[in-house]
C-alpha cells in the first residue's frame, strides 16, 4: 500500500510538471531588416530586452507563459514590428520574455505595459515608454526620448553628444556618463545626472531631489528647478558662467564664498547672484522649500 502511495504522489508530481512544461512555451524567429532601419517592439507583461549586433537581421527570442496567444513578428520597407499578443476577452493575462537582437544601427520604439525594458549596443535613435517597468538603456550617440509612469531609470552613456529627453512620474533616474542636451523631469524621483560635457541641461522636480555632476561646454545653459526638493550642482565650465540662484524658504549655500541675499526684510525668500570665470555659460537654479548648493568644481 505504502508503495502505491509513493507511486500515486510520483505520478501526480510528473503530471503537473508536464502540464507547466506544456504551458510555457519557447518561441524563436528571426528575420532580415535593414542596417538603418525601425525595429517597433510591444509587450504587455513579462521583460523586454534588446542588443544591438552587426547582422542585417532580427532574432526575436521569447519564452511566454500559457496566457499569451502569441508573438506576431512582421519586416517590410526597412520596418520590422514585433508585438506580443494576449487573448480576446481573457481575464488570464501571461507574461513574455523577450530577448530580441537588432541591427546596431537601427532606431528603436519600444512599448511595454507592466514590463520592464533593458537595451544595449544600439546606436540609432531610441524611444522607450513603459508603465509599471524599469527602464535600463546604454547611450552611444542616438538621440533618446524615454518616458515612464513608475518605473525607474538607468541611462549609461559614453561621452557621445546626443539630445536625451527623459521624463518619469514616480521613480527614481540615473545618468551616468551622458553628454549633450539634457531634458527630464520628474513628480516624486530623485534625479541624478553625471554628464562628461553637456551643451543644454533643463531639469525639473515636484517633490524629488536632484543631483548634476559634470562639465559645460563654452557658453552652455543650465537651468533646474525644485518645488520641496533639494538641488545639489557641481558644474565646471569652459569660460565660466554666471549664476542665479533663488529660493523661497530653503538655505543657499556654495564652494566659492558668496553670500545669498535675502528679498525682504520681513519676509522669506533669499537670492545669489554672480559670476565665475569669464561668465559664457549661464546657471539658473530655483526651488520653493528646498535648500540648494552649487560649486563651480566637480
Amino acid at each position: 500500500m505504502r508503495n502505491a502511495y509513493h507511486l500515486s504522489a510520483a505520478l501526480l508530481m510528473l503530471i503537473a510538471s508536464a502540464a507547466v512544461s506544456a504551458s510555457d512555451r519557447d518561441y524563436d524567429r528571426t528575420v532580415a531588416a535593414q542596417p538603418h532601419g525601425v525595429v517597433d517592439i510591444s509587450n504587455v507583461a513579462g521583460r523586454v530586452e534588446v542588443r544591438g549586433w552587426d547582422r542585417a537581421e532580427v532574432s526575436v527570442h521569447g519564452e511566454l507563459e500559457e496566457g499569451v496567444e502569441r508573438v506576431d513578428v512582421s519586416s517590410e520597407g526597412g520596418r520590422t514590428i514585433i508585438k506580443v499578443v494576449l487573448p480576446h476577452n481573457s481575464g488570464r493575462h501571461g507574461e513574455a520574455q523577450l530577448k530580441v537582437q537588432i541591427p546596431k544601427g537601427s532606431e528603436l520604439d519600444v512599448s511595454a505595459v507592466s514590463a520592464d525594458v533593458a537595451t544595449s549596443g544600439v546606436q540609432g535613435m531610441q524611444r522607450l515608454s513603459a508603465v509599471s517597468g524599469d527602464v535600463s538603456a546604454e547611450l552611444y550617440g542616438g538621440d533618446l526620448e524615454l518616458k515612464t509612469v513608475s518605473g525607474d531609470v538607468h541611462l549609461k552613456g559614453h561621452g557621445q553628444p546626443a539630445k536625451l529627453h527623459v521624463s518619469t512620474v514616480s521613480g527614481d533616474m540615473h545618468l551616468e556618463h551622458g553628454a549633450g542636451d539634457l531634458e527630464a523631469g520628474t513628480v516624486s524621483g530623485t534625479l541624478v545626472a553625471t554628464l562628461d560635457t553637456a551643451r543644454s541641461v533643463r531639469v525639473r522636480s515636484t517633490s524629488g531631489d536632484l543631483r548634476f555632476d559634470g562639465r559645460l561646454a563654452h557658453g552652455a545653459s543650465f537651468d533646474a528647478s525644485t518645488v520641496s526638493g533639494d538641488l545639489n550642482v557641481r558644474a565646471s565650465a569652459d569660460g565660466g558662467f554666471a549664476f542665479e540662484v533663488s529660493s523661497f524658504s530653503g538655505d543657499i549655500t556654495n564652494c566659492f564664498g558668496v553670500k545669498a541675499e535675502r528679498t525682504s526684510q520681513y519676509g522669506p525668500g533669499s537670492v545669489l547672484q554672480g559670476t565665475r570665470g569669464e561668465g559664457a555659460g549661464h546657471v539658473r537654479l530655483k526651488t520653493m522649500s528646498g535648500d540648494v548648493q552649487l560649486c563651480d568644481r566637480t
